[in-house]
């Protein structure tokens, strides 16, 4: 009769520990994907230009190659791109 109550009791008692464990890990790895998400946001656009006609202030043109060109994002469209994402991922 006691050894059977011990082992419930251990087994009710690992489960709980086990169930808390798990729902640690879940929030945690929810708090690496919006860390990603934000990374991601913060990191400027880049973006290969094939090049341009710059024009002087005689009129003369002269065609500038090809570059990369970095376009950082503001406050603003990082926080709407933010929420999108989070809106996907609740419906999915």
């Amino acid at each position: 009769m006691k050894t059977t109550t011990k082992f419930y009791l251990i087994a009710i008692i690992g489960l709980l520990f086990s169930n808390i464990s798990f729902a640690q890990k879940g929030i945690d790895n929810h708090e690496r994907l919006n860390n990603k998400i934000v990374q991601k946001l913060n990191t400027p656009t880049k973006m290969w230009v094939n090049g341009h006609w710059d024009t002087k202030i005689d009129g003369a043109r002269t065609w500038k190659k090809g570059h990369w060109s970095f376009e950082e994002k503001s406050f603003q469209q990082k926080s709407e791109i933010f929420r999108r994402k989070m809106m996907k991922r609740q419906k999915a």
